[in-house]
């Protein structure tokens, strides 16, 4: 909201009429009069050259969001701090730059905030001439995120191939849990087969080389920054789709498209309260055969004892936006229920625990417009509520939408693509009581 809408200094419907202008604006719907599904568009933004946003909700109940941001030949990984609602950040800084580092739409950043306070955060650096070599490099700040180490390299095979696609999660005290895919050729291992790293629905050609061997890995780091617990989650995995990583309870899920003679469903890895990795299962059997990777990966949320997966898949067609649940620790994944389907669904999506239930967010279609969407789902997975956020151009350059939630509230961002470059988004999500009688009343 700009400074000169100000609610309190104007009648109610002057206040929803400002607001939603401003929302068209920015491209964004206006809600009127509210739903079970509120969004307020934020003015702020990082500014032209930012993309690749993440997001991550903090134990104070705040938001943080980070960024990719180009500046001449530097890339420079950024955050800014904000308060629940807030509609500028409180704090903002800068956690690495450099002139080495592999920037790609599809395989970016993140941060996290681990258990005794540290946030971490890992950028890719390319080691090798060929840009699709790459390693994956964790820094630490011991003080909000004021100052930040050196970084240090996390996979340790020194094999000039692909090491990304990573996913971090606070592991105790001031360790943390990192999965990725790794492309280091074993002794004496034969080639995957199958593999062909090209065309992403709709996005193609998408990550960009050829595919070749691809496994799931694993890694703990603390303060002292070597890698320890060093494990191979899967063999054969699919080669450039997003991975996720969740905790229920004393158990961690690790989601991740995998890959078996050509088919690619999405498939769960537990780490028991013993601390050992079990086998991979599949969440859903979809049979999507496909002869390339869709960089078109699962999202993983927990709230209390159920976990949420959502995924897409083109297994029946038309791409699928689906979801399965999980009741309990060691339960598998129920039958999938499907968000949306249909031609020019690009999915990308992403998940979050929200109020009692869990947040999704995917790349849907209307008309020949891409369309960020999303719903509030109850804990059995049920649609609640749905909303239309924001229309965007199809292809690369959008990117995969983030969210994170704190409570009743979330924080949504996306890429931007305009004239003078990209730039980063983003909107509030609140869950506002229906009014009586609506639609999704009746669905609660």
């Amino acid at each position: 909201m700009s400074a000169a809408v100000r609610p309190g200094s104007m009648g109610r419907g002057r206040a929803l009429l400002a607001a939603g202008l401003l929302l068209l604006s920015m491209g964004l719907p206006a809600a009127s009069p509210p739903s079970a599904l509120q969004v307020q568009g934020l003015d702020w933004t990082p500014g032209p050259g930012s993309a690749q946003p993440s997001v991550l909700a903090l134990p104070s109940g705040e938001l943080l969001l980070g960024w990719q941001r180009r500046e001449g030949e530097d890339t420079r990984l950024e955050f800014a701090r904000f308060p629940a609602g807030a509609t500028a950040p409180v704090q903002r800084g800068e956690v690495a730059r450099g002139r080495d580092w592999f920037v790609n739409w599809a395989d970016f950043p993140a941060l996290a905030v681990l258990d005794n306070g540290d946030w971490v955060g890992f950028v890719l650096r390319t080691s090798a001439a060929s840009p699709y070599a790459y390693d994956i490099h964790l820094l630490r700040s011991t003080d909000g995120g004021q100052s930040w180490s050196a970084p240090t390299r996390v996979n340790d095979d020194g094999q000039a191939v692909q090491h990304g696609f990573v996913s971090l999660l606070p592991d105790g005290e001031d360790r943390v849990l990192l999965v990725w895919l790794d492309g280091r050729q074993e002794p004496h291992a034969a080639p995957a087969p199958g593999h062909g790293h090209g065309a992403g629905h709709g996005v193609a050609p998408a990550h960009g080389h050829e595919e070749g061997p691809m496994s799931l890995r694993a890694a703990v780091l603390g303060r002292d920054g070597v890698p320890r617990q060093p494990a191979r989650l899967d063999a054969d995995t699919c080669s450039c789709c997003q991975t996720d990583l969740v905790r229920r309870g004393r158990e961690v899920l690790a989601v991740y498209r995998d890959h078996a003679e050509g088919i690619r469903d999405i498939a769960v890895v537990r780490r028991g309260a013993d601390g050992r990795w079990r086998a991979p299962e599949a969440v859903a059997a979809d049979g999507w055969r496909m002869p390339g990777c869709p960089v078109n990966g699962p999202a993983a949320a927990a709230n209390g004892a159920v976990a949420a997966v959502a995924w897409p898949t083109m297994a029946k067609g038309p791409l699928e936006v689906k979801l399965a649940l999980s009741p309990r620790e060691g339960a598998g994944f129920g039958p999938a229920s499907v968000l949306e389907a249909g031609e020019g669904v690009l999915g990308r999506v992403d998940l979050a625990a929200f109020g009692g239930g869990f947040l999704a967010s995917w790349i849907g279609r209307e008309g020949e417009a891409a369309v960020l969407r999303v719903a509030e789902l109850d804990h059995r997975g049920r649609v609640r509520a749905r909303q239309d956020v924001v229309r965007l151009p199809p292809g690369r350059q959008i990117g995969h939408p983030r969210l994170a939630a704190a409570g009743d509230q979330a924080l949504l961002a996306w890429t931007e693509p305009g004239p003078e470059g990209t730039r980063v988004r983003a909107a509030w999500l609140r869950r506002v009581a229906a009014p009586a009688g609506s639609t999704a009343q009746k669905r609660e």
